[in-house]
């Protein structure tokens, strides 16, 4: 049972980095079925609706992934603010490989994707906005101030993405995820 269980998650990760790189639009049946091994009838078969029913479960293991490592750790209120948000920025440089991976969000909610789509992927964008923002008032910040900060901190990771892809520069993510982390810490009173 297992072994079900790691094939699955091993599954789920190739066709995660092919929706990555290619977005919604870009991505065809055929990458799929090579990532996946299995032939096209094969991915019908297991997934009836074809593409979008992939990145449908793609979307539903990614937000499982996002809960587990980035959501829930910051709501742990065990834990220090300061430790929480440290905790959830080596996390995030792991995922995007220190800004060498896209944005699964960002890939997917460009061009024609289905509404459905985009529906689901601002869910995973508004829990951790969310959490940040429930992170900000702990450490002191006013309701307002709150919001302002947490939506700027997903517009750095996001744009910073951007920005590292355009020049590469290898070390944009990196840097600018440990100024963030000195910021936190000010308001932190570090």
């Amino acid at each position: 049972m297992a072994q079900q269980s790691v094939s699955s998650d091993i599954l789920m990760e190739s066709l995660f980095e092919v929706f990555r790189c290619h977005g919604y639009e870009g991505t065809t049946l055929s990458q799929l079925s090579e990532v996946t091994g299995l032939q096209k009838s094969s991915l019908y078969h297991h997934f009836p609706e074809g593409k979008i029913d992939i990145v449908k479960a793609v979307l539903t293991y990614f937000s499982a992934q996002l809960h587990q490592h980035v959501i829930e750790p910051l709501l742990d209120s065990q834990k220090p603010p300061e430790k929480r948000f440290s905790n959830m920025l080596v996390t995030i440089k792991a995922f995007y490989s220190n800004g060498k991976k896209n944005c699964l969000l960002n890939a997917l909610s460009l061009g024609e994707a289905k509404d459905e789509i985009k529906v689901l992927v601002s869910n995973d964008y508004n829990a951790w906005l969310d959490a940040l923002n429930k992170l900000g008032k702990e450490v002191g910040m006013t309701r307002r101030d709150a919001e302002v900060w947490s939506e700027r901190f997903l517009i750095v990771v996001e744009g910073t993405l951007v920005v590292q892809r355009l020049t590469s520069n290898t070390q944009t993510f990196e840097n600018s995820m440990d100024y963030e982390k000195k910021q936190f810490l000010k308001l932190c009173g570090g």
